[in-house]
């Protein structure tokens, strides 16, 4: 009787290692399921910064004009408006400037 006892006691066969399988995935995939959110909301605020940086670049440009020798060029330039509207204060059809607001 003994000896059946610790032969059972030994046993790693049967259905209880395939349990603890199961619940080492569930706890492995519901881990897994949180960090990506965490990484992908991670990710989406980081993109909105680089959008946000990129929208801001000035592309504004301007360059004066020469003269000598009995010839002239006249300068030129480019002035950037932002495009812009604050989501929050947009009504039904414009802002609080009263331009229209984008769909």
């Amino acid at each position: 009787m003994r000896h059946l006892m610790l032969k059972l006691w030994r046993d790693d066969m049967g259905a209880l290692i395939a349990t603890e399988w199961v619940f080492v995935v569930t706890i492995l995939v519901i881990g897994l399921v949180t960090g990506l959110k965490a990484v992908q909301q991670a990710v989406l605020n980081e993109l909105e910064e680089v959008a946000g940086a990129i929208g801001a670049l000035s592309q504004t440009y301007q360059f004066g004009g020469t003269s000598g020798c009995c010839s002239s060029s006249n300068g030129s330039s480019f002035t950037d408006t932002s495009n812009v509207f604050p989501l929050e204060s947009c009504t039904e059809a414009t802002d609080a400037a009263g331009a229209s607001c984008p769909d």
